[in-house]
Order: structure tokens, then C-alpha cells, then sequence
């Protein structure tokens, strides 16, 4: 059983995390609505920044938010029950919603016919919000590395030198573990969205090892390198185009596109990592208010994911697209078979009473983080 202090450090953990994924999903509506502002938003630079790493933090955000069920996996015996627990709470979580949604964007504009439009979406959920399928199917991923390693485990003679209760030993094991399923996977055709997954799943995972490894952020010596990497590259990037700094690399490297696909992830991992950091920095000093709006947002993200496209061209932009997204959620969350076929949940309206009562817990201070 926890102890009181175990418990506390939890609700911290928690609390951060749910603040965080407030402020992600924050970014995913401005990048939308910067997408909208011009018919050029490719040229248009607030919207290039943004969805430079707007993405795949939320991705990488979902990956710190996993990293706790899957570390208490590796230190129990194999249970396969507990992973299909979870894989049937994910699919409900994310497929329900996916389809329901894709079926609500037919009715509010339809095009062609239903069947053909839900299978168009199905087998490219870029057409629908393609990131909940994607996200089921890094869980997967996930899921699978971890069954190797509670294998590995069990089977394999353990060496005296090689502690499980360290985190380095935990993180390591979880990347060598995930680069083996991602080779796996490309047996796999790229239907369903597989395609995206194996863009994604990179920072899924690099959310887990990052949760685990540097749970207090990036040493001090190196949180200064995000900002500068991204500060400097981002002016370059591009959502289409190959980035015009792929024409200084010597043809030798390898095609420009595999070229171009690193400096992508480089620019997307160095944003989020910036971003996180800068989170962390301005956790303990929000005002209560703002505090509690930003983490009942992040409790509530992946509703106004699903939401926030029907409502972009509300005014102010930004706040009241995401205010009509937490309001439309609240009245389809007051049923609970509405809660269940629009957001995969069978509760009603969420209570979140006990985690509100200490409305600040301040996280151990960012420049003791240690590597």
C-alpha cells in the first residue's frame, strides 16, 4: 500500500500532468486557428511555429501521462489481464469516440455517401481526428515493448549488476524494447492509419522514457539547449516542403526527404521539450484560477479535440472555441450513454472535487533537476 508522502507525490504528478495537457490542447486549437486565418497558412509563420511541434507534444504529453501503468507492469508478474484491461479501456476511450465523432461530421457535411465516407475516414483517419486511433495504436506498441520486458524478466537470469528499481535501467529497457515493436511493425501494411502511427509513435515513447528518466525535467545544464535548437531551426521548417537547410547537407547523407524527416523530429522534440520546461517554470506561480481552469482543461482535452473543429469560427478566436468546446462536453457528459458514445466514458458529468482541494502543490524547484 502507498504511504501518505507516495500519495502526495502522486496528486503532484497528476495535477502537473492534467495542467499540462491543458496547456497542449491549448495549442492544438491555436494551431488550428491559425490554419484558418489565411488561405496561405502554409507561408503564414505563427501558424509554421505552432504546428511545428504543436502535434507531436500532445503525442509526447499522452506518453508521460502512460509511463505509470506500464513501470508498475514491469514490476509485477506477467498479467495479462491487467494489459487487456487496459487495451479494452483505450479502445472504448479513443475508437468509440473516433467513429462517433466521424459519423457527427458526416451529418454536419455530408459528402458522398455514409458508408463510403466512414470507410474513407477509417482507413484514413486523417480525414476524421485521426490522432485517437493513432494514439490507441501507440498504446499497442507500447503494451507490446512492455510484455517483452516483463518476459525478458521472468525468463531470463538476472544479473546482480542489473537493478530494475533504477530508472536508467527502466528507460533503457522500454527504448530497446519499443525499437524492436517499431521493426515488428513494418511487416504490417500501412492501412488505418498505421502510416501516422509510426510518425507518432517515436514521441510517444520518448514522453514515457523522458517521465521516467528525468521526472524533474532536463538537468541544468541542458535546459537551454531546447530553446536554442528550436529558436534556430524553426524558421526553416515547413508542413509540406522539404526545409530549404536540406540543400546544405552533401547528397551523400542520403536522400533529402529521409534528411529532412530527422530535422522535423529534431525541431519537433526540441519544441516540446521547451515548452515543457517553460510549463514547469510557470506551474507554481499561476494564479489559483487559472491553475484550476488549465487542469480541468487537460482533464477534459481529448473532448475538445474532438469538439473544437465544429466551433473554430466562434469569436474571440481561440478562447471561445475552446469555452464552446468545454460547454458542449459538459451537456453531452450530464447522460452517462451520451458520455460513453461521444467521449468512451461511462460516468456523467466528471467530479473532480478531491484533486482540487489543494489548489497549488508546488513541484520540487526546476533547478534541483537532476540527471
Amino acid at each position: 500500500m502507498m504511504s501518505n508522502s507516495s500519495l502526495e507525490r502522486a496528486a503532484v504528478r497528476d495535477r502537473f500532468l492534467d495542467y499540462l495537457k491543458g496547456l497542449a490542447i491549448l495549442t492544438v486549437v491555436v494551431g488550428h486557428t491559425f490554419q484558418g486565418a489565411t488561405p496561405n497558412f502554409d507561408e503564414y509563420w505563427p501558424f509554421r511555429v505552432v504546428y511545428a511541434f504543436h502535434m507531436p507534444m500532445f503525442m509526447f504529453v499522452a506518453g508521460m501521462t502512460a509511463c505509470f501503468f506500464y513501470q508498475q507492469q514491469i514490476d509485477k508478474h506477467l498479467c495479462l489481464k491487467a494489459f487487456r484491461d487496459d487495451l479494452g479501456r483505450k479502445s472504448r476511450r479513443l475508437i468509440i469516440p473516433f467513429l462517433v465523432w466521424a459519423a457527427v461530421g458526416f451529418i454536419l457535411n455530408p459528402s458522398g455517401t455514409f458508408l463510403s465516407h466512414m470507410i474513407k475516414v477509417i482507413e484514413f483517419p486523417d480525414n476524421g481526428l485521426w490522432f485517437l486511433p493513432v494514439l490507441f495504436q501507440c498504446t499497442v506498441g507500447v503494451t507490446l515493448a512492455t510484455l517483452l520486458i516483463v518476459t525478458f524478466r521472468r525468463y531470463v537470469p538476472q544479473s546482480r549488476a542489473l537493478s530494475w528499481d533504477n530508472r536508467w535501467t527502466q528507460a533503457t529497457a522500454f527504448i530497446a524494447a519499443t525499437i524492436l515493436v517499431n521493426l515488428a511493425s513494418r511487416a504490417i501494411p500501412n492501412g488505418f492509419g498505421l502510416y501516422l502511427a509510426r510518425v507518432h509513435f517515436p514521441y510517444f515513447v520518448w514522453g514515457l522514457v523522458y517521465q521516467i528518466a528525468l521526472p524533474r525535467g532536463l538537468p541544468s545544464i541542458f535546459r537551454f539547449l531546447p530553446y536554442l535548437i528550436f529558436v534556430a531551426l524553426v524558421p526553416f521548417w515547413h508542413r509540406t516542403n522539404v526545409s530549404s537547410l536540406i540543400a546544405y547537407f552533401p547528397s551523400s547523407l542520403g536522400h533529402a526527404r529521409s534528411i529532412n524527416s530527422i530535422y522535423v523530429m529534431i525541431v519537433a522534440a526540441a519544441g516540446t521539450l521547451a515548452f515543457i520546461d517553460l510549463a514547469r517554470i510557470v506551474y507554481c506561480r499561476l494564479p489559483t484560477l487559472l491553475d484550476r481552469s488549465l487542469v480541468f482543461l487537460g482533464q477534459r482535452s481529448l473532448d475538445v479535440y474532438a469538439i473544437h473543429f465544429h466551433v473554430l469560427g466562434m469569436w474571440p478566436p481561440i478562447i471561445a472555441p475552446t469555452l464552446y468546446s468545454l460547454a458542449i462536453s459538459t451537456a453531452l457528459r450530464l447522460n452517462s450513454w451520451t458520455a460513453l458514445i461521444f467521449f468512451g466514458q461511462h460516468r456523467s458529468v466528471i467530479s473532480m472535487r478531491s484533486r482540487f482541494r489543494n489548489p497549488n502543490p508546488p513541484l520540487p524547484p526546476v533547478t534541483e533537476a537532476k540527471g
